[in-house]
């Protein structure tokens, strides 16, 4: 009797069950790296927002103690250098939206949800002033920000900047049309949509109501 046959299907059924394994081990992956990365980055900005509302309410301070002290300087944020700006959304309003935006290119969305293209004026300032975040993890409803809505944007020396929506596209990635520089006091916000699938982009314009420019 002759075995090699049957070891020869051995060897076949080791081989097909070897590359079946590396094949879910490879799905796996393709699915647990990304989602650990949204893992992480929202603990990121969870840490990042905790941080600037207990340093703003412990910064925050009144007048001098005695005649011959210094005014006390109102600072928010937290005292990392990378916390640059806290929005808040009025819509909608069941999630009391909310984050820490850092200051930098596209590549900080890698570790941070929200950043300010840096470059682009500061909250208040006159100009087109570029934020982009990531819906995923914590804004899947964002898509219900509508023409009317505002947006409050607070600085590091606890000014308040309040703009409302004036207008909403939902673009392909490759339009960059409503990232050109402005002659107003604008803010631009750009997102990914359909949520989880990022395939398009929505495109916010909001223009600053309070204070007034």
């Amino acid at each position: 009797m002759n075995p090699t046959p049957e070891r020869g299907r051995a060897s076949l059924r080791m081989a097909l069950m070897s590359v079946g394994l590396v094949a879910i081990l490879v799905g796996v992956g393709l699915v647990v790296f990304p989602l650990l990365g949204v893992w992480q980055r929202g603990n990121v900005d969870q840490n990042a927002l905790s941080s600037w509302q207990k340093g703003g309410a412990n910064a925050l301070t009144g007048a001098p103690t005695s005649a011959t002290a210094l005014p006390k300087t109102a600072v928010c944020g937290s005292g990392s250098p990378a916390d640059y700006a806290l929005l808040t959304f009025s819509a909608p309003a069941a999630q009391h939206y909310g984050g820490v935006a850092t200051d930098g290119t596209w590549d900080a969305l890698h570790n941070r949800s929200m950043v300010h293209y840096s470059g682009t004026p500061g909250p208040g300032e006159q100009g087109n002033s570029i934020i982009a975040f990531h819906r995923e993890p914590d804004y899947e409803h964002i898509d219900q920000l509508n023409v009317g809505d505002t947006i409050t944007v607070q600085d590091r020396a606890c000014h308040a900047y309040t703009y409302k929506v004036t207008g909403r596209w939902t673009l392909d990635p490759s339009n960059v049309s409503q990232l050109a520089p402005t002659t107003g006091h604008d803010l631009t916000l750009v997102t990914c949509t359909p949520f989880w699938i990022d395939s398009q982009r929505i495109v916010w314009r909001a223009s600053l109501v309070s204070p007034t420019a």
